[in-house]
């Protein structure tokens, strides 16, 4: 007996051995599960975990071990020849007493010397050792982290563990022993071997399923732990009981807080309560949204689920309840709703179509617009509203931009399902997913009343508003075509007439018959010259005659017969009759000609000589004619206007603008020039400025303008207080000049001015006959601070069409319209007119001309923000700003309109 049980006790103490070694094995390497993915790594630092994610896997390494008679479960590093621990369990007692709660990044002090040779021969081992903790039987695995680290899965025995173990296993044995002996000793020896090689398999099976349930259980944690959804157990107490990190951080609390909260008891929201409390009665319950965290800090759109819990007898054992913060899912749902609404209700026609032009959906605005119902387009093509008056050439352009993954814009003519054509405004922009064209979506707005009113603006800004004839820009771009072709040997002739006595009519019947007057003569004289010609009013009462293909001789016969045909014309207004009649002046435009400046000049002094000899006649320009060189014409200002520019005789003015609705509007000022005479006469700037635009002096005027008006504010600054702003007029030749653009920003930073109580005013013919550099000009100054104001707006006719382009702050209504306002209905229609358009585009508006109080109501009813005129003051000299009650004179009716037509 004692031989057997000597025998039987090392086999089992073998047999024991190896089982313990295969469970210290299954318990470390279960280790790498628990822990967090990519917990190991080359870069980890000690600052990487913080205290509470160091406890939870201290707790979770812990759980394992108080379900097991492993001791402890640890990882440990090699970091510049010091073992480390990155993470361990901890006993029950050493947990209460707050001790290897934290672990990672522990020096281990009382290491084996055999641990650090592990790291470097990538082996595991079994060993036994003695450290402060106690006697263990340790196993000491070595594995690779995802990048190649090289970390120590460990798990401890307790020497008396197992020796306690092994006397139990010897005192069994002797007990089996003596029974053996004393009853079944013969029937043992046959029987136990078999059985126990059973055993020792069934031992084996068990150990190892344990060890796959304790693995699967460890995952079942880690998914747990980290669902991106917000997950809690709660028991039939509607305690919660356990939480994953998600369900923390919606309701923007710790666990410590969490665990042990009573739903039934604190929950104050009453539709999660009653949810809570059916499915502790068995039923399942669904919420969804707005929600507050338990802390009050976070607001969301909450989505929870309650599901009831049973036990493997059926019993409810509480429940599970599945929080999911789906506030960005709503806020993107309430975005799609917006973009599909900005669609469908767009101003603009939109359809989407596949691949191949299938239309798969259109908006409201393109039923409108081209008559097909969604129902009758979907499926079709979307040529379907193709009309035929547009080539296939655009279509080809069309497909192969498209195509290739580009934006295509242009224009079509398309047909309504009535089959009335329209032009359409077309965008096609292809849609992408992942570089591959899936759809095309286009966009489409009907452009055919802005194509006719672009027409009709195109004929208007080359024509004259009252005659219909072409205005002067139109006739100076032709007759700049003329001197061209006259290079090689070929005349033509120019032909500038001014009527004589027309201002006798003008001044006595008034405007309005003048105009007609104007209008008559221009079809009478269109009537009576050649198809070939081209006749123009170049303002006022000024006409030219462009005679192609044509000498000076047959040219003279020609302005003889206009002579005789003006002669002969009466003109009766209000049962008066007028006869009137023309000078004329002739010049020849032939290789030596240079350009317009220099025929325009000649021809004017022609006229003008004409006149001098007793009018109604024709003079024709030679440059030796000895007449003309005696008739300066407008030279005469432009040496004047020379030597008032050296001799500093320019004098400052200024007319107030007041607020028509705004009593307590500070006050502003339009700047107005004059020119004082060698002998002491005041000019108004209507003598002098014509000249000095034809013959290139108003960019120098301006100039002198602005550097004396920036002086004369810096002079005067302090007195200034109650001032919004001046406003400065400036040419049309300013509005090109870089030069003088600069000499502004320069002056206005020199005199330390603020820009913003400078207002720029320019004409709306100057600003579209060179839209290109006025918008630039505009743009950059406004950019610097300053304001601008566009100037008799109305009278281009082109106004409304050109208005979005120019970045103006204020429009001034042209006087031609105001004055009249109380007795025309046209013109009263107009200022309202132009009054709504500015204010709709975000500008305010000027009236011009306001001759009396009358007027002034007028204008007040309509809404318009600003007025200016006699009624509202007279120019005076600038220093009268600085004393307010001498700023502008009473409105006086017999001077208003003559003064302000040479203001």
């Amino acid at each position: 007996m004692i031989v057997f049980s000597a025998f039987n006790y090392v086999k089992e103490k073998q047999h024991l051995y190896s089982e313990l070694d295969q469970r210290l094995e299954d318990a470390a390497l279960i280790i790498p599960a628990i822990l967090p993915k990519g917990f190991h790594h080359k870069d980890m630092n000690k600052v990487d975990l913080s205290k509470q994610q160091d406890l939870a896997i201290t707790l979770a390494l812990s759980e394992y071990t108080r379900r097991s008679d492993i001791v402890y479960l640890y990882t440990l590093i090699l970091r510049d020849n010091e073992i480390l621990y990155t993470s361990s369990s901890a006993s029950d007692t050493e947990l209460n007493a707050n001790k290897l709660a934290f672990n990672y990044f522990e020096y281990y002090d009382d290491a084996a010397p055999d641990i650090a040779a592990i790291f470097k021969q990538n082996q595991s081992q079994i060993h036994e050792s003695r450290d402060k903790w106690g006697d263990f039987r340790s196993i000491l695995i070595p594995i690779k982290a995802g990048d190649g680290r090289v970390y120590i899965v460990g798990a401890d025995l307790s020497i008396g563990h197992i020796d306690t173990l092994l006397n139990e296993t010897l005192y069994f044995t002797f007990i089996i022993s003596a029974l053996f002996l004393l009853f079944a000793c013969p029937l043992f020896v046959v029987l136990s071997l078999e059985p126990r090689r059973q055993v020792r398999i069934l031992v084996k099976k068990v150990t190892k399923k344990t060890s796959e349930l304790v693995e699967s259980e460890a995952k079942l944690t880690s998914i747990f732990e980290y669902s991106p959804v917000g997950i809690f157990h709660y028991d039939n107490n509607g305690i919660i009981q356990k939480t994953n990190k998600r369900f923390e951080e919606i309701l923007d609390s710790d666990r410590d807080t969490l665990i042990g909260f009573n739903m039934l008891e604190l929950l104050e929201e009453t539709e999660l309560l009653n949810m809570v409390k059916q499915s502790l009665q068995g039923k399942v319950s669904v919420y969804e949204g707005p929600y507050t965290s338990v802390s009050g800090q976070r607001f969301m759109h909450l989505q929870a689920n309650f599901v009831p819990l049973y036990s493997s007898s059926g019993e409810i054992e509480g429940g599970i309840g599945v929080y999911n913060d789906t506030t960005e899912i709503q806020r993107s749902t309430a975005n799609l709703k917006k973009l599909s609404m900005v669609v469908e209700y767009s101003p603009e026609s939109i359809l989407i179509t596949d691949i191949n032009g299938i239309i798969e959906y259109v908006n409201p605005k393109f039923t409108a617009i081209t008559g097909f119902t969604a129902a009758e387009v979907f499926g079709k093509k979307a040529n379907v509203f193709r009309s035929k008056d547009t080539s296939d050439r655009v279509y080809k352009n069309m497909w192969a931009t498209i195509l290739s993954g580009q934006e295509w814009r242009g224009e079509l003519k398309n047909c309504k399902k009535n089959g009335e054509l329209f032009w359409a405004q077309v965008c096609i922009v292809p849609v992408t997913n992942d570089g591959v064209i899936t759809h095309f979506i286009g966009i489409q707005g009907d452009v055919t009343e802005a194509r006719i009113a672009s027409q009709k603006i195109s004929y208007q800004a080359t024509h004259d508003m009252l005659t219909g004839l072409i205005n002067r820009y139109e006739f100076e771009r032709l007759l700049a075509q003329s001197i061209t072709s006259a290079q090689h040997d070929t005349t033509h002739v120019l032909c500038f007439l001014d009527l004589d006595q027309f201002k006798i009519i003008n001044d006595t019947c008034g405007h309005m018959a003048g105009d007609e007057l104007l209008r008559q003569l221009g079809l009478l004289l269109a009537e009576n010259i050649k198809p070939q010609d081209t006749l123009a009013r170049l303002g006022g009462d000024e006409f030219a005659i462009l005679m192609t293909q044509c000498g000076l001789a047959q040219a003279e016969k020609t302005a003889q017969n206009i002579l005789e045909l003006i002669a002969n014309f009466q003109f009766m207004w209000e049962k008066n009759i007028f006869s009137i009649g023309a000078s004329i002046g002739l010049a020849e435009i032939n290789s030596q000609t240079k350009n317009t400046t220099e025929i325009l000049i000649g021809v004017d002094s022609a006229c003008y000589a004409a006149k001098d000899l007793g009018r109604n006649r024709i003079h024709i320009y030679h440059a030796e004619d000895e007449l003309l060189a005696k008739r300066d014409g407008e030279f005469r200002w432009v040496n004047e206007l020379k030597y008032a520019l050296n001799e500093n005789r320019f004098e400052l003015y200024a007319q107030p603008i007041v607020s028509l609705s705004d009593p307590l509007q500070k006050r502003i000022y339009e700047v107005l020039l004059r020119l004082r005479t060698r002998s002491g006469d005041i000019v108004p700037p209507g003598a002098f400025l014509p000249a000095a635009e034809r013959y290139n002096l108003s960019n120098a005027i301006d100039r002198w303008v602005v550097d004396h008006t920036f002086a004369w504010m810096e002079q005067h600054f302090q007195q200034l207080d109650d001032v919004d702003h001046l406003a400065i007029n400036l040419s049309g030749a300013s509005l090109g000049s870089n030069t003088l653009l600069n000499h502004i920003m320069q002056q206005i930073t020199l005199h330390n001015l603020p820009p913003s109580m400078l207002k720029f005013e320019i004409t709306e013919t100057a600003a579209i006959s060179n839209l290109r550099d006025a918008t630039l000009f505009i743009k950059t100054l406004s950019e610097f601070g300053c304001q601008f104001a566009l100037d008799d707006f109305g009278s281009g006719l082109s106004s409304f069409a050109y208005l979005k382009n120019l970045p103006v702050c204020t429009l001034k209504i042209d006087g031609m319209f105001v004055k009249d306002i109380l007795d025309d209905p046209i013109d009263e229609a107009m200022v309202k007119s132009i009054n709504d358009i500015g204010h709709v585009m975000g500008m305010k508006t000027i009236a011009e001309f306001v001759e009396n109080d009358a007027i002034r109501q007028r204008l007040q009813d309509m809404g318009v923000d600003f007025a200016q005129g006699y009624g509202i003051g007279k120019p005076a000299p600038i220093d009268d700003i600085l004393q307010p009650q001498r700023a502008g004179d009473v409105y006086n009716p017999t001077e208003n309109l003559k003064a302000q037509a040479i203001n």
